[in-house]
């Protein structure tokens, strides 16, 4: 099956990445939002506003903006690039369901409202709750059946695992007798 990934405690253990991802993800959208609601501050200020509503807008856009591009970096982003934020990508990780596939919207929304839980005393809450399960799952991997691993580098559809074989490696082909007059599909009889 296709961009399915074998699920190992192994590769789930990249706590101190997802701690530096998230850092990374927050550093990303915090930059953007406070550059967006500078520029509203200035559009506004050069159409002739002042007083103290201009700073209220100016504060609603940074909020506004922030809210509205965490979405689109926990939610859009990772279904459409095989489980990645902008920070994930980075650190070469990738959120995939607990069965190895790619998340559904439902299961990335849920993650996403559960940061309310996992964010909790600056984060402590998740990270406690990450380094005390087995597959280094944060509230909203438990609840969403979901799981952060190890990206391997090349295509987002790409499995991050091995196969069901996992680490012994490529099967041989077995060989099997032919009798008389059969053909083998190499061509040798």
């Amino acid at each position: 099956m296709p961009g399915v990934t074998a699920l190992t405690r192994e590769a789930t253990r990249v706590v101190p990445r997802r701690c530096a991802q998230w850092l990374l993800d927050l550093l990303a959208v915090m930059v953007v939002s406070v550059l967006v609601a500078v520029a509203t501050l200035i559009v506004v200020v050069k159409a002739g506003g002042h007083g103290r509503w201009v700073l209220y807008v100016a504060v609603g856009t940074y909020i506004g903006s922030i809210i509205v591009l965490q979405a689109v970096n926990e939610l859009l982003l990772p279904r459409r690039t095989g489980g990645r934020t902008l920070g994930m990508a980075a650190l070469g990780l990738r959120v995939v369901t607990m069965e190895g596939t790619l998340p559904s919207w439902k299961q990335f929304f849920v993650r996403y409202l559960l940061w309310v839980v996992d964010g909790l005393f600056w984060g402590l809450a998740g990270l406690v709750v990450m380094c005390s399960t087995p597959y280094r799952q944060r509230v909203g991997d438990l609840v969403a059946r979901t799981v952060v691993v190890r990206a391997r580098r090349g295509s987002a559809d790409e499995a991050v695992l091995p196969g069901p074989d996992g680490e012994l490696g490529a099967v041989a082909q077995s060989e099997l007798a032919l009798g008389a007059g059969q053909v083998r599909l190499d061509g040798r009889e």
